[in-house]
């Protein structure tokens, strides 16, 4: 297996640099990126709160 560093030599998540690379492909900017993270996380805590209850 490979590691994969950053630039100031931390070891970085293989598939977040493959998901974060695909992302660049299909041009989405940092902020789009963000953007989907963002409504994937709160998507992923409705559903957590909804199962609560």
């Amino acid at each position: 297996m490979t590691a994969i560093y950053s630039d100031n030599q931390q070891q970085l998540d293989k598939e977040w640099v493959e998901l974060i690379l695909l992302a660049r492909t299909k041009g989405l900017t940092k902020d789009q990126v963000q953007k989907a993270l963002s409504i994937l996380t709160e998507e992923k805590r409705n559903r957590l709160e909804e199962s609560a209850v």
